[in-house]
């Protein structure tokens, strides 16, 4: 009867005692991407305790290639929600609140790049509408000293021309106010 019972013990804990998967093996030896590629693909590991709580550290941890911290949220909630009494309860809850915060920076850094790139896109435009202003107004500027240039020479001409015209004027007055010989009358 002992002989019995103990062989039934050993049956039953032999029964209960579950080979590792692949997925352990995978989680065993690093392989990471396998490991989370069978994690997706077998239903029965997706409602395991133990394997849930292997796959959410797996998505967690930031130094493997499959990390995915919005994955990882998930599977600790699932984890927390199918088993509330798990072993892993605080565990879980505590990284949950590290990537519910890493998840809410990673937002927050978001939205501060795309109005920063948005602020840089604006100045890059109005940088741009500015260069074309000033080349047109270089342009302008240009064309303005040509046309002063031109003046100021026509301006020389003129008052080259107009001391000439004095001198000839003075010249003339001094012939005009001259005396004049007389002539006998005829």
């Amino acid at each position: 009867m002992r002989r019995l019972v103990a062989v039934t013990v050993t049956l039953i804990a032999a029964a209960c005692v579950h080979p590792p998967s692949q997925f352990d093996r995978y989680m065993a030896s690093g392989q990471w991407v396998d490991a989370a590629r069978e994690f997706s693909g077998d239903s029965l590991l997706q409602n395991n305790e133990e394997a849930i709580y292997q796959a959410a550290i797996l998505h967690g941890t930031p130094d493997r290639p499959t990390y995915d911290p919005t994955r990882a949220r998930g599977l600790f909630q699932r984890l927390l929600v199918k088993f509330p009494g798990t072993k892993h309860r605080d565990d879980a809850a505590a990284r949950m609140m590290l990537l519910d915060d890493l998840l809410r920076t990673r937002r927050v850094a978001g939205d501060s790049l795309r109005h920063l790139e948005d602020s840089i896109a604006t100045l890059t435009r109005e940088s741009q509408k500015l260069r074309i202003r000033i080349d047109s107004s270089v342009a302008q500027s240009d064309s303005l000293r040509a046309v002063i240039a031109r003046v100021e020479a026509l301006r020389k001409d003129r008052e080259t021309e107009l001391a000439a015209l004095r001198l000839e004027l003075q010249r003339l007055k001094e012939i005009d106010l001259k005396p004049r010989p007389t002539r006998p009358p005829a």
